[in-house]
C-alpha cells in the first residue's frame, strides 16, 4: 500500500514568502512522527512533499518530492493522490485549507479511472470538516443536541462600538483558528482595545467569535473513528500546557491527565457524544475540553491529526496508524507511566 502523507505548511502549500513559525514547527513534528509510524507498517510505503524554502529535508523512511512554490505543490498533490492507495492530510482549518484538501481528493478520485481497490481518504467527510472547522455553527449544532459547549457569538474587530457580551473575562478568537492562533483573553477595556487593534489589522471582520472564559483544566481527547462511523479507540485524557505572554501559546502536554478516574471517564464520554453528533466525522479526531469544578465542557473539535499525537505515540508500543488503517487490528495498549511532550 502506498500512503501519501501531506502536511500543508511544511509540504509546500503555505503561500507567501515566509512560513508561519509555530504552525511550521508543529507541522514538521507531526509529519515526521506520522511518516515514521506509517512506514513501519508491513506493506506500507510512504511518500510526501517538502517545501524547499525549509532547506534540506530531514525526513526519513519515505520518498520525498521537493516543491518550490504553492503552485508546484498543488500539482504534486494531485499527482500523488492519483498514484497512492491512501491519503492522510495534515492541514489547518484556517482559510478552509483542510476542507480544500479534502475536496481536491474527492475531485481527483472521482475523475480518475476506476481502480480495483478505491483510494482511501484517512480523514473526515467534506461536510464534517466544514462543520467542525467553523466554531460558530458548530456551537449552535452542539447546543441543539444538548452537548455542553460555551455560548458563542460573532465579534467584529473593525466595529469600534462592539463590546464583549459577558461582564467577566471573555475569549476572542478565530472562527476557523488552528491551535491558539489569534486568540485573546479580554479582562478589561485595555484588553478589548488591544484585541480590536491586533485583529483589525488582519482585515477579516467576519472571521472572529467571542466566548465566555471558562476556568478549569485544559484537556484533550483523541478518537479513532472508522470509515463506517464506528469508534475504534478513545485515547486516555491528555492535559494541555499553555504559556507565553498571551497565556494561550500551546506548548505541549501530559498524558494521561492528572485527574480522577471519574472525571476522565466523563471527559471521554463527552468527546464521544460530540463526535457522534457530527455525521461523517471519521479518522483521527481531537476534542478540546475544559474541566471546571462541575461537568466537562467541549470547546472545539479538530477533524485532523493534532500535536497530541507526539505524546500518544510515546504512551503506547503499538502502532496508532495501523489501528486506523485496519479496523480489525487489536486495540491499542497504553502504558501506565505518564508521558510529557513539548512542541
Amino acid at each position: 500500500m502506498r500512503v501519501f502523507v501531506s502536511e500543508f505548511v511544511c509540504g509546500g502549500g503555505w503561500p507567501g514568502a515566509s512560513l508561519e513559525t509555530s504552525l511550521a514547527r508543529e507541522g514538521q513534528a507531526m509529519l515526521a512522527a506520522l511518516i515514521e509510524d506509517v512506514a513501519t507498517i508491513p506493506g506500507c510505503d510512504v511518500v510526501t512533499t517538502w517545501d524547499s524554502r525549509l532547506g534540506p529535508c530531514p525526513l526519513r523512511y519515505c520518498d520525498v518530492r521537493l516543491v518550490d512554490s504553492a503552485v508546484d505543490e498543488l500539482s504534486q498533490f494531485r499527482e500523488l493522490i492519483r498514484d497512492s492507495d491512501a491519503v492522510w492530510v495534515i492541514a489547518p482549518e484556517s482559510n478552509a485549507e483542510l476542507l480544500k484538501r479534502a475536496l481536491l481528493f474527492r475531485l481527483v478520485n472521482e475523475t480518475e479511472s476506476p481502480r480495483s481497490s478505491p483510494r482511501r481518504f484517512l480523514g473526515a467527510s467534506d461536510r464534517a470538516i466544514m462543520l467542525a472547522s467553523d466554531k460558530l455553527p458548530l456551537a449552535t449544532w452542539l447546543h441543539e443536541r444538548s452537548i455542553p459547549t460555551p455560548e458563542t457569538l460573532p465579534f467584529n474587530p473593525a466595529d469600534r462600538q462592539s463590546e464583549v457580551h459577558w461582564p467577566g473575562p471573555t475569549i476572542i478568537k478565530r472562527r476557523d483558528g488552528a491551535g491558539s492562533q489569534d486568540m485573546f483573553l479580554v479582562r478589561d477595556g485595555f484588553d478589548l482595545w488591544n484585541a480590536r487593534h491586533e485583529l483589525g489589522r488582519l482585515h477579516e471582520p467576519e472571521t472572529f467569535i467571542q466566548q465566555p472564559f471558562i476556568a478549569g483544566n485544559a484537556l484533550s481527547v483523541t478518537l479513532l473513528i472508522a470509515e463506517d462511523g464506528a469508534v475504534l479507540e478513545i485515547f486516555p485524557v491528555a492535559e494541555q500546557h499553555f504559556g507565553g505572554e498571551s497565556q494561550f501559546k500551546y506548548q505541549g502536554g501530559r498524558m494521561p491527565a492528572d485527574i480522577s478516574p471519574e472525571s476522565a471517564l466523563a471527559v471521554q464520554q463527552l468527546a464521544e457524544r460530540a463526535c457522534r453528533a457530527v455525521p461523517g466525522l471519521t479518522g483521527y479526531v481531537g476534542c478540546d475540553i475544559v474541566l471546571p469544578r462541575g461537568e466537562p465542557i467541549l470547546i472545539e473539535i479538530n477533524p485532523r491529526l493534532t500535536s497530541s499525537y507526539l505524546g500518544y505515540r510515546q504512551l503506547t508500543d503499538d502502532n496508532i496508524p495501523a489501528r486506523l488503517l485496519d479496523a480489525n487490528a487489536p486495540a491499542l495498549r497504553w502504558k501506565s507511566e505518564a508521558v510529557t511532550f513539548t512542541v
